[in-house]
């Protein structure tokens, strides 16, 4: 699993920055955007884990 964060001034350009990056790269966000100590702010996103059956669907392609 591959892990992506948006660090940002405000929670609005974080949660726009998060909805982006998951649009483009077909990601899951992880975390809402969350206030860090400095006051920023930062949200996560992870690669979407494969369902078990389009993990069959592609072994079976393979073969």
């Amino acid at each position: 699993m591959i892990r992506y964060a948006v660090l940002a001034e405000s929670a609005t350009e974080c949660a726009a920055g998060l909805a982006r990056l998951c649009e483009a790269l077909g990601l899951e966000p992880t975390t809402v955007p969350l206030r860090l100590t400095d006051g920023r702010w930062i949200a996560r996103a992870v690669t979407p884990a494969p369902d078990a059956h389009g993990a069959l669907t592609a072994a079976a392609a393979a073969r």
